[in-house]
């Protein structure tokens, strides 16, 4: 796997190597110590899907009745489960690990920023917002009460989340960048002008799955 950096006025070009074990261990480390957890409790007469299995915690289901349709009977389960939602470095992990390069420069520029609201700052607006609805108006006080429960609760299963920051940094050392070859921009512009062919043209050159911001570089 190579990658294609600009570095000055020059073009290098890296061999990436890593142990897809180590990495691997360390992503299971993140989704179970930094992903954000939500408890789910319904009842339905249809068994739940899941996009990814693994992210899903204390799975729990219990026979609970029938529902009669028109056509057909069918039986009704309660389902009550911890739902794990890792940080964006995981989906990043992953390509990686799939062989995408271009993962690469996203974990490099990995900011660990957030427009999304704390749990805590949640809590506040719904506390007040419960403190704002009229006395007689009991079912949507019983609502309101219901949605700051299910934050406590929220709050209560996330107490022990860890920083992102430790696992990043450790990523980071489990890559390897071996330098193979570096070539200035002036020399591509040259071959360009010798060949008689434009830089959408000199991108064949390379394969594109393994290169980031070239393309990008030629065309200045």
């Amino acid at each position: 796997m190579y990658y294609f950096k600009q570095n000055g006025e020059k073009i290098e070009k890296y061999q990436i190597n890593f142990n897809k074990e180590e990495i691997e261990k360390l992503k299971l480390e993140i989704i179970n110590n930094c992903s954000f957890i939500k408890h789910v409790e319904y009842t339905s007469d249809y068994s739940p899907k899941f996009k990814d299995i693994s992210l899903i915690k204390k799975f729990k289901s219990k026979y609970v009745g029938k529902k009669e349709y028109f056509e057909e009977a069918r039986e009704i389960y309660s389902y009550s489960y911890d739902e794990y939602n890792p940080p964006y470095l995981v989906e990043l992990i992953n390509r990686l690990l799939n062989g995408d390069i271009t993962s690469i420069d996203n974990i490099l520029n990995y900011y660990i920023i957030s427009n999304e609201l704390s749990i805590d700052d949640k809590i506040k607006i719904v506390n007040q917002e419960l403190i704002g609805i009229a006395p007689e108006n009991i079912n949507a006080k019983k609502e309101k009460l219901q949605e700051l429960e299910n934050l406590l609760e929220t709050k209560k299963l996330n107490q022990h989340r860890q920083s992102i920051v430790p696992f990043y940094k450790q990523l980071i050392s489990l890559i390897n960048f071996d330098l193979v070859d570096s070539l200035s921009i002036s020399e591509i512009k040259r071959v360009e002008d010798f060949l008689g062919i434009s830089s959408l043209e000199i991108d064949k050159v390379f394969d594109n799955s393994k290169v980031n911001e070239t393309a990008k570089i030629l065309k200045k």
